[in-house]
């Protein structure tokens, strides 16, 4: 598999995803706090750590196991994948599951990276022997629910009123993948 892939996005400019460098760190950060403002699509409303603490999880990551892809166009960082072991990896029995989760900044969405994201990351865990891909998505984010069905994750539980998000609360959806 290779571990760069370009391609030229809908919009027509061109996409390189690639594992993250310890480099990436403060541009991954800003990517996870601008989605986080918008509040309904993923847990954080701000990256908790700093960006030496993201730089030295980027560099001790075990990629045999973990995956942290970014996505950039001219140089600058527009999203990220995380592909994680299930349990960080301390339990055998569910060591063969992979936990997924994306994001994009709000002008790259509609691109179809999220396509590209999720079809590298699939790759990847058949290529780690990994026998099932998790995520767990909130029902108000109906792109990433969709996108997730495209590449044939099912639903396989809703946990009601998982999120509170400002005087809503929001359900979450268990999606998985066999491989």
């Amino acid at each position: 598999m290779e571990t760069v892939v370009k391609f030229i996005c809908q919009n027509g400019q061109e996409v390189t995803l690639r594992p993250a460098a310890p480099e990436d760190a403060r541009q991954i950060i800003d990517t996870i706090n601008s989605v986080a403002q918008e509040r309904s699509y993923i847990l954080t409303d701000k990256f908790k750590k700093s960006e030496i603490e993201e730089r030295d999880y980027i560099a001790t990551l075990d990629t045999e196991k973990n995956l942290l892809l970014v996505a950039e166009v001219d140089g600058q960082v527009i999203g990220g994948l995380g592909a994680h072991q299930a349990s960080s990896g301390r339990h055998f029995k569910t060591a063969h599951v992979c936990e997924v989760g994306l994001h994009l900044i709000k002008p790259y969405r509609e691109q179809g990276i999220g396509s590209k994201m999720l079809e590298y990351a699939i790759e990847w865990a058949k290529a780690k022997g990994y026998k099932k891909l998790d995520a767990c998505i909130f029902t108000s984010n109906k792109r990433s629910l969709n996108l997730f069905r495209k590449f044939g994750f099912v639903v396989e539980g809703k946990r009601m009123k998982q999120f509170r998000i400002g005087n809503e609360y929001i359900d979450e959806v268990i999606m998985g993948k066999i491989l």
